[in-house]
Order: C-alpha cells, then structure tokens, then sequence
C-alpha cells in the first residue's frame, strides 16, 4: 500500500508537501543559471496568480484557508512554469497558474481529479502552441522587465530542443551528457534530467513516494522507444534521447509523488506509469504536440478511480458484485 498521507491530517500533510516544496530549489536555481531572472519571474508570477486564486475562492464562498492546500496550490503552479519556455509572455504563467489551482479547490472523497500543473500545461500549450514551442539557447538571456519580448528578440536566439527535433524525425547534435546535466535548449525546468532525478530518489528516500510509479514508467517508456524508433539514428541513442528530454522525468518527480491524484495500490500504480508511457509515446509520434507526458497524466488521473475500483483488495468476508460494488 502507499504512505499517501489523509487530507484530514494537516501536519502529516503539510510535512509531505513540504518535502516536494524543497526538490523545487534545485530545477529553479538551475533555470536562472541557464535562463536569468526571467526564469524566476514567470516561476514567480505562475505562483502568485494560482495562489491568489485559491484565497479568492475561499474568501468568495467563506471556506477557511488550509496551509496544506495552498502548499499543493503552488508548487502545482510552479510545476507548470518549469513547462514553458522563457521566452514567453508573462500572462500566460498569469493564465497557467490559476488553472493550476483549479483541481486543488474540490477535494471530493480526499482526491483531485488530476495533477493542476499538468493540467494547466496541456490546457496553454493546446490554445497557445505558437508561444509555448519558442525555446532558446541555454546560457542566453532576456530581459526580465520585458512583459512579453519582441519576436526579432526572440528570433536571434531561438533553437530547437531535442524533442522538438525528435518530432521531425532528427536527433539533437548535443551529447547526451548535455541533456543529462542540463546544458540544452528545453522548457526552464525540464532541461536537468540529474537534478530532477535526485528530487525523486530524495522523495522515495523520505518514504512520500513508491518507487513503482516512476520505474515503470521509465522502463515502459525505454522499451516502447527501443523498440519502435521514430529518428535517424540508431535505436539505442534515440531511446536516450526520448528519455532525456521533455517532462518526463518531471512527471516522475512530481506527478507521480501527487498522491491524491494517483491510484492507491502498488498494482494500480503500475497500471498507471504503463499506461501513462503508452499515451506519452503515442501522443508524440502521433500528436500535434511534441511533448506527450502532460496530457498523457491527465488522461490517466482520470482514469484513476477505475483502475481503483478493479486493484483494491476486497475487504475479507465481502465479494465484489456486478459493477464493481463490493
């Protein structure tokens, strides 16, 4: 079974999403470091908007404000902004970071119908994809004060990242190493595949994650790409690459570890990574988008309460009926 702490015990609560709080540090000091301030500031503004939200709401309909909650709030916010890239214009972390909120607000049964900052990712890069696809050079730098950069701006540093490539058929000319440390063009807190890794082994180190989750979903991932390439290169290099670039492993470390959005079960966390690196595959070979995890997570915590209903134990002494009622 899982360690998923009980919404109705705030201390316990607020510890676990303390804990994921802190894995932020590591992606955000590294994002300034490759991007500037600006990073920081869309970080930062996508954090103040979901969490302005959130009092709003509880202020409009006289709810009292849970710590824990707004915790989840922001960092679900924060998650969304390590999605973008830092050319974009400030309202879209404005926009991102109030859908972000949105499935923290309901807690029906003590879950979330799914994780906000994937939510919020799939939702802007649908609408907004011109904006959300315009990565530049790592280690180059735009103004922080600008609200949104100009496109000549923009154009004279723009580049492509290895998935963006990968969705061409191309693989990135950088090293592997590159897109391990996080010296590549990519989305502000995706580009670090090592610093991401350690936040998750941090979080199943602290016992706030199974480890079934993100094996699997990393093994699944690597098998389908090995398997069924999709670039010009050979099988082996094209698996790394697709498991060293875009979100995966940000959905590891912080998809995965949102226990109120993921099945209860060892047994329904496994279901889930396996079908959560099926969609990814399929939504990136055969989506309009590069990136497939986003959606691919939502689709999944939707289908959670049903991978639930047929992985928990019966109860000894009862049977399960037509329909999945015990």
């Amino acid at each position: 079974m899982t360690h998923s702490p009980s919404v109705h015990d705030n201390t316990t609560t607020i510890s676990f999403s303390a804990d994921r709080c802190v894995i932020l540090l590591l992606p955000v000091v590294w994002s300034v470091y490759a991007y500037g301030i600006r990073a920081l500031f869309i970080t930062l503004v996508s954090v103040i908007f979901a969490s302005a939200a959130y009092l709003l709401f509880c202020l409009a309909l006289k709810k009292e404000i849970l710590p824990h909650i707004l915790m989840d709030i922001a960092l679900s916010a924060a998650v969304f902004a390590f999605t973008l890239p830092v050319s974009v214009p400030y309202y879209l972390p404005m926009l991102g970071g109030v859908i972000a909120a949105v499935p923290s607000l309901w807690l029906p049964k003590g879950k979330k119908i799914c994780f906000g900052g994937f939510l919020s990712a799939a939702a802007v890069r649908a609408f907004f994809p011109s904006l959300t696809s315009r990565a530049i050079q790592a280690f180059t730098y735009l103004s922080p004060w600008i609200f949104a950069p100009a496109e000549n701006d923009i154009n004279s540093l723009r580049t492509y990242t290895p998935l963006q490539l990968l969705s061409q058929g191309k693989v990135s000319s950088g090293t592997l190493w590159d897109q391990f440390y996080g010296t590549v063009s990519g989305n502000i807190g995706e580009i670090s595949f090592m610093l991401l890794l350690i936040g998750c082994v941090f979080l199943i180190c602290r016992r706030k994650m199974r480890v079934h989750g993100p094996a699997v979903f990393l093994f699944t991932l690597c098998i389908i790409t090995l398997i069924f390439p999709a670039g010009d290169s050979e099988a082996i290099f094209f698996m790394l690459v697709s498991l060293l670039s875009g979100g995966a492993m940000l959905a590891c470390t912080f998809a995965f570890s949102d226990t109120l959005t993921m099945p209860v079960t060892d047994m329904g966390k496994i279901a889930f990574a396996v079908g959560t690196a099926v969609l990814t595959v399929l939504i990136r070979y055969l989506g309009a988008a590069e990136e497939g995890v986003y959606g691919a997570v939502v689709i999944m915590n939707l289908l959670t309460p049903v991978i639930d209903r047929y992985t928990l134990p019966v109860a000894y002494g009862r049977t399960k009926v037509k329909g999945g009622k015990k």
